[in-house]
């Protein structure tokens, strides 16, 4: 075989490969505007560390970001880094009555300098996971310190870190109830809503 080929074909995986990696993810992260809104939608990884930075340098009269359907993240360093620029930002969050949020997207809400949910929303929780390991299952929790840390500078009750790594196994959700989020403040004000 010729080496110029061989050359060529590895150069054109090269650079398909590159084609491949930098292409849209419509799952990952992005917002849509609408005045003083941004509608937010997909999973946060590292690439959506700088989400806000850009988002409020495009678009500085956004003051709410209204959560849609965000799953959680694939890198909570990362989304722990995103959540704190929304708080620094002294953006609003909101949940709508079609909203549906979970795992790390919660992070994400929780730092809004107010937080709003509707009746109908969903808010789901779970225990952290690697490598076949809950943070039930491990002695010495590394996520727990930071976790609650970063719940404490929120205005949240740190002891929500513990009802999240209970309520359900990293591979499981658990939808919270009014009573859930009313009991932990996850809403500024408290939830009122008919159980009919």
């Amino acid at each position: 075989m010729r080496w110029d080929v061989i050359g060529l074909t590895a150069a054109a995986l090269i650079i398909l490969g590159g084609a491949i990696l930098q292409s849209p993810d419509p799952d990952r992260l992005r917002f849509e505007v609408d005045g003083t809104d941004a509608y937010g939608y997909g999973y946060t990884d590292g690439r959506s560390e700088t989400a806000i930075d850009r988002l409020l340098r495009d678009h500085p009269d956004v003051d709410t970001l209204v959560f849609i359907d965000m799953p959680g993240t694939r890198d909570v360093t990362s989304n722990y880094r995103l959540a704190r620029d929304i708080r620094r930002a002294g953006l609003a969050t909101e949940l709508r009555a079609g909203s549906r949020i979970a795992s790390g997207a919660v992070d994400l809400f929780l730092a809004g300098q107010s937080r709003t949910v509707a009746c109908g929303a969903k808010i789901g929780v779970h225990a952290w996971g690697s490598s076949g390991f809950d943070a039930q299952d491990v002695r010495w929790d590394t996520h727990r310190r930071y976790s609650r840390d970063f719940l404490s500078d929120m205005g949240v009750d740190a002891d929500f870190y513990d009802f999240r790594t209970k309520a359900a196994g990293s591979d499981d959700i658990h939808w919270m109830s009014v009573e859930e989020i009313n009991h932990w403040r996850v809403a500024s004000a408290p939830m009122i809503c008919d159980s009919a």
